[in-house]
């Protein structure tokens, strides 16, 4: 697998030379704000990285650089760069605790990310200065919503400068109305005529004052002027100076390039191309043997090249004077010519194992053909690395360009804009590709049988994914297996289906909570257990889900099989979206054999066996959860209280935890208030277990505050949400929920409310039976037995009993059968005797 390598030099303060000059006067600037966001902006050549480096060597306390180029636009990439940056900046404990955030996997969805890392920011007392430079390179919307998150809850030891070429896609006007931003621009980076005599003076250039003088109204203190000035010798310093690129081309044309042998002129245009220039991949360019030391040379003159890795001695141009020779470069060859550079400079790269630059380059110079070859032998690899955005962004530049791309391609295209929750986009490019079957007929030729079991797999992702159809995907996962499948690019992906959830089934895999009978629900997993699917990641999920509805559902016979099996694969894939859900569904099972000690125990290892902060939370808020069953007020208030990121507060299983201590704490209006606030975001996301949990949690507490008829008619709500799928356990959780249950049915008797109907009476009477005490005589029965046993005494028939617990009638008759011979009866009207008669 393609190694994911952080460049040193990306994250280091650059070294500024002995000849630069002090620039007190910004300095001072920047001593007497106390501004959290610098924002340094001027267009290129301004000095702006020079600047700032060199502030930054003066000061005594820590300081993360990071320099972003134009393919750290990719969200994962650059989040990796910065974090990687801040923890290296700080003391080894905190570097630590950071570092963990930048390796946690599966990665944190990123509200998340940057939660954690604020958190850990503000653990450190240190101070320290956060730089990223050239931030106009990005122009991810996601990248610029997490900075301004960033931000605006940055603590106040920490402080951010951005540097910038142009405006930045952030809300500067709030920031600046705020009196948390110190801007720096064009006027102040410009060069006075002391500092441009100081220039000179480092530069050991010794002009009179007329020459001087003339430069100075020349150039206008602007720095890179100055420097082009002076790398031209000053034999035509009357020439007017103009801020525009075309003006600066020009002037590197005439005054610089022209003057320099043929053969290097030759060697800067070809390696124009180029966004970083290693020997290696010059001399294949260019043709030469001694790009070395023509890169060293260019490195002495100082001729608008820097080194990116001193060890490694890679360079690059500046990014004006590579354009200049870009523009150049077309004037001078044709559109072949120059295709041809870039395919020849794309091939060295890739000879050079420099994957992603190559398809870069390849893409720019519209080599598309070696781009997507490329792409498709390290797929897997581009994508399990975590270069979904990148990946995204090659597919749309095909697209953009009308270049027909290869099926798989378009394929793994769409299940990439799935796993980055573009669902509509993900659905209609399936659409598409249906539609070019239609017209070519592409799924049926032997070429493309591996890219059609691709299909059917994403395809089946995308329906679970967008609205959790398990049996329409179901039909696509049989449709593969019929197929005998070549091998699959799509099962070699992880892919984590939960990111946030404390319970599987409010995912959509698990249906958001409408719970499928268990036989629909394994005519889909059941694919998974056997023959090659049964080491994917799915597979796990397919245990996970079924352990949490048997739960539900109070069968327990079968659930530690299938919670065991959820636990192992969440450890083989290290996929705290499932182990978590689990040791939290199994210290639920310690609780119903009142095994609390046991029950913490599983959420503290739980704890260990994860890194990721948000996860860490949610088992903080199920063991606060637990106490709160204890009657433990005072530790349930110590684990709330560790949960300190807002994006987790805000989570529906911390709200209602929260709601339930605010009930014991004697506070039912605050508790009212985060319940309702619960069930609206649950409504409108679709979220049904979320809407039943907080809905009963609502009764509850309406009841507390003497709302009896309210508190029914929630109570109702909640009994008319829950019945179709037959919610048991969530009720049952909650003990203060039973009284209520009484009152329900008493009122029902009484036909008090007609509109009730709608939830069959039944349903409640087995909902109590679980909670009272079986006659002894039926501790022979299993629990299944009881259960049915249970319906069997409310009068309801075979049919109606197989309805309730999805499950046949012909089973239901195999049941009766084992029950009798138990119970020693015939028949069920001797059952019933004998329970009336205990």
């Amino acid at each position: 697998m393609m190694p994911n390598i952080l460049v040193a030099s990306k994250t280091t303060v650059p070294q500024t030379g002995k000849q630069i000059i002090e620039r007190e006067r910004l300095n001072a600037i920047l001593h007497q704000s106390t501004a959290k966001l610098i924002v340094v902006q001027a267009p290129a050549g301004y000095g702006k990285t020079t600047f700032l480096s060199s502030w930054f060597q003066q000061l005594e306390t820590a300081v993360a650089w990071y320099t972003v180029d134009q393919t750290d636009n990719d969200l994962n990439r650059y989040w990796k760069y910065l974090i990687h940056a801040i923890g290296h900046s700080l003391q080894p404990e905190a570097a630590s605790r950071i570092n963990s955030i930048l390796h946690a996997q599966p990665q944190l969805p990123l509200e998340f990310l940057v939660d954690s890392l604020l958190n850990e920011l503000s653990l450190s007392t240190k101070k320290i200065h956060i730089m990223i430079d050239d931030y106009h390179h990005i122009h991810n919307v996601t990248i610029h919503q997490a900075m301004i998150r960033l931000i605006d809850f940055l603590p106040e030891h920490c402080f951010i400068y951005l540097t910038s070429r142009s405006s930045i896609s952030l809300p500067i006007a709030r920031w600046r109305l705020n009196h948390c931003l110190l801007e720096i621009g064009l006027e102040h980076l410009l060069f006075t005529y002391e500092e441009t005599k100081e220039f000179y003076k480092n530069l050991n250039k010794k002009l009179d004052v007329k020459v001087l003088q003339k430069v100075f109204e020349i150039t206008e203190g602007w720095p890179t002027g100055l420097q082009l000035t002076n790398l031209a010798g000053f034999h035509n310093v009357d020439k007017e100076f103009r801020e525009s690129n075309l003006y600066v081309f020009q002037y590197l044309m005439s005054e610089v390039f022209s003057k320099l042998a043929p053969p290097l002129q030759i060697f800067l245009l070809y390696t124009s191309l180029l966004e970083q220039l290693t020997a290696d991949t010059c001399n294949v360019l260019t043709n030469r043997t001694d790009a070395h030391l023509v890169l060293l040379e260019l490195d002495q003159q100082g001729l608008f090249i820097s080194r990116v890795e001193a060890k490694e001695q890679v360079f690059r141009y500046h990014n004006l004077f590579r354009e200049a020779l870009r523009q150049e470069l077309s004037n001078r060859f044709t559109q072949q010519d120059i295709i041809f550079l870039y395919e020849k400079a794309a091939v060295a790269l890739y000879n050079n194992g420099n994957f992603l630059s190559a398809i870069e380059l390849a893409l720019s110079g519209n080599v598309f053909i070696y781009a997507e070859q490329w792409i498709q032998e390290h797929l897997v690899t581009f994508l399990s690395c975590g270069h979904s955005t990148s990946y995204v962004k090659w597919i749309d530049t095909f697209l953009s360009n009308g270049y027909e791309v290869h099926p798989e391609l378009m394929v793994m295209y769409a299940y990439t804009l799935a796993a980055l929750h573009n669902l509509e986009d993900a659905y209609q490019t399936i659409l598409e590709l249906e539609q070019k079957h239609r017209s070519n007929q592409w799924m049926n030729k032997s070429e493309y049988a591996s890219a059609v079991d691709d299909f059917l797999g994403v395809k089946a992702y995308v329906f679970v994914m967008k609205n959790g159809d398990l049996s329409q995907a179901g039909e696509y996962i049989r449709q593969r297996l019929e197929r005998n499948p070549v091998g699959s690019k799509w099962d070699a992906i992880f892919i984590q289906y939960n990111q946030t959830e404390p319970m599987l089934f409010r995912t959509n895999i698990g249906s958001r909570g409408k719970l499928l009978s268990d036989e629909q629900a394994m005519s889909f997993f059941a694919k998974f257990r056997t023959g090659k699917f049964k080491n994917l990641s799915m597979t796990g999920y397919s245990y996970g889900v079924r352990a949490e509805k048997l739960y539900e559902w109070n069968q327990f016979a079968e659930l530690s099989i299938e919670l065991e099996e959820a636990i192992r694969s969440g450890h083989q894939f290290q996929d705290a979206g499932l182990l978590v859900p689990m040791y939290i569904l199994k210290s639920k099972m310690a609780v119903l054999e009142e095994q609390y000690i046991v029950a913490q125990g599983v959420l503290d290892h739980a704890i260990e066996a994860v890194n990721e902060r948000h996860w860490i939370n949610s088992i903080r808020v199920m063991k606060a959860l637990l106490f709160l069953r204890e009657d433990n007020i005072v530790q349930a208030e110590q684990e709330l209280a560790k949960v300190k990121e807002k994006v987790d507060k805000d989570t529906p299983f911390y709200l209602l935890v929260k709601a339930r201590y605010l009930l014991m704490k004697g506070h039912p209006l605050a508790a009212q208030q985060l319940i309702r606030q619960v069930q609206s975001q649950a409504q409108q996301q679709e979220q049904l277990s979320t809407r039943i949990e907080a809905t009963i949690l609502l009764a509850i507490c309406l009841g507390e505050q003497g709302q009896a008829d309210e508190a029914l008619e929630t109570l109702h709500q909640a009994l008319k949400l829950a019945e179709p799928y037959n919610y048991i356990r969530t009720f049952l959780d909650e003990n203060k929920i039973i009284p209520l249950m009484r009152d329900y049915i008493d009122v029902c008797q009484k036909h008090a409310k007609e509109d009730w109907d709608e939830v069959i009476i039944s349903y409640v009477y087995r909902l109590l039976n679980y909670v009272q005490e079986l006659i002894p005589v039926l501790e022979v029965l299993s629990p299944r037995e009881q259960e049915i046993f249970s319906l069997l005494s409310e009068g309801a028939s075979n049919k109606e009993i197989a309805e309730q617990l999805f499950l046949s009638e012909g089973t239901i008759r195999v049941y009766l059968s084992g029950i009798y011979n138990k119970l020693g009866v015939k028949n069920r009207a001797q059952a019933l005797l004998l329970k009336q008669s205990k």
